[in-house]
């Protein structure tokens, strides 16, 4: 059957022409072909075909059983702690800790955490050690030295590359952090363990001095702010004294009060004596006197009265102005002194709520390679080979059976 023609042909879809060239391919080509492909199937030897279908299985077996270079372990750990009030932890050293007034961070923590396995940590540890020589010794196998064809020798290429070789997990029930550094040399595992702890540590310090400078920095605000306001308040009631001449209003009034208290006292002596005068003797020259002496009375206390209650220059005015004056400066002291003591408080409390970097276990030596899992690895490429060449086969037969059936 023509090929070209079946693909060509009118109405024909892609399903239908593969399945009408399997069909014409029946009888010259396949293990299922007839007499005349019998031969050249018989030559086809089964160790080939099995090796290139378990080839994976072979590649991984070669790699891993004489070509990986060992990796060392070291481990450490550690917890984030802060001086604050204690939180629900589990038991042992946690429990430990709550008692001695050292409580579990846990937001900081995962800052801590998420920092370990960053590119600023990575830069840093370049900075510190030379982490590309630690990983790209000669005596490194092509696939795990760092650069290699997987990992370039860019910041970003270093970067992939450890997060391959570095982890930091946590323990939910007590908080602890581990941190697993792998190398080829037991000597530059715990050199980097110990180097990322010291960043840990450094990097906990700079949030301590960021947790003092925000519990303390609204505090000192509010502190400016009512030192400010009683400043003004004070500012504006000695303006008033000195405009008015006077202290205290109030003082002045009561002076004022005090001496129509006086006038009254004498304009009443004053009018029982012309009324004792008129009742007796009238015509007495004394009666004049008291008369005139009522009337200035009179007088100078309508005076005085006045200088009260007058709706310009008044003293009742002054009063109301020198009050609300004093009130606003007792209330910009009391601010200032609340906002002080709140200073304080924020002060103390920064101090308290200090982070700690507790080391729990510190980085080991280790005297015997952990990775590469070399038989773990193996028969995990192997059984996953063999489910792919099993679904492989199961595909093919299905196929077979079908272009099979469709040349019948």
């Amino acid at each position: 059957m023509n090929i070209t023609r079946i693909f060509n042909s009118r109405g024909a879809g892609w399903k239908q022409a593969i399945i009408d060239v399997l069909t014409a391919a029946r009888g010259s080509v396949g293990p299922w072909s007839g007499a005349a492909a019998r031969p050249r199937s018989r030559q086809l030897r089964p160790a080939l075909v099995m090796g290139l279908l378990l080839l994976p299985t072979i590649l991984s077996t070669v790699y891993y059983g004489g070509i990986a270079t060992d990796r060392y372990a070291s481990d450490a750990r550690f917890l984030l702690r802060t001086g604050g009030k204690a939180v629900g932890m589990g038991g042992g050293l946690g429990a430990f800790l709550q008692m001695i007034g050292i409580a579990r961070s846990q937001d900081d923590a995962h800052a801590v955490r998420e920092f370990l396995t960053s590119r600023d940590a990575v830069r840093q540890l370049q900075d510190r050690l030379p982490v590309a020589r630690m990983f790209g010794g000669a005596d490194v196998d092509f696939l795990s030295r760092y650069p290699s064809i997987l990992f370039n020798s860019s910041q970003e290429g270093l970067h992939r590359y450890l997060q391959n070789r570095l982890a930091v997990s946590v323990n939910p029930t007590n908080g602890i952090e581990t941190l697993r550094v792998e190398a080829f040399h037991p000597e530059d595992a715990k050199a980097i363990a110990m180097t990322l702890l010291e960043l840990g540590e450094e990097l906990v310090n700079r949030l301590n001095e960021r947790i003092r400078q925000d519990a303390v920095r609204v505090a000192e605000r509010e502190v400016a702010v009512a030192r400010e306001r009683q400043v003004t308040t004070q500012i504006a009631l000695t303006a008033f004294r000195n405009r008015e001449l006077m202290l205290d209003p109030s003082s002045n009034a009561l002076i004022v009060v005090q001496l129509i208290d006086r006038l009254y006292s004498q304009l009443a002596e004053t009018r029982t004596g012309i009324a004792e005068m008129q009742a007796g003797s009238q015509r007495s020259p004394q009666l004049a006197g008291l008369q005139t002496r009522a009337a200035a009375l009179e007088e100078q206390i309508a005076h005085e009265r006045r200088r009260i209650a007058s709706t310009s220059d008044g003293l009742a005015e002054k009063i109301a102005e020198y009050e609300r004056l004093d009130l606003d400066h007792d209330f910009a002291t009391r601010a200032l002194v609340t906002a002080l003591a709140s200073l304080e408080i924020a002060r103390a409390e920064a101090r308290r709520q200090q982070l700690f970097l507790v080391r729990v276990v510190e980085p080991g030596l280790a005297d015997e390679a952990r990775e590469p899992r070399r038989l773990q690895t193996i028969f995990t490429v192997f059984g996953l080979n063999l489910v792919a060449v099993g679904m492989a086969w199961l595909i093919f037969s299905g196929l077979r059976q079908h272009v099979a059936y469709r040349g019948d």
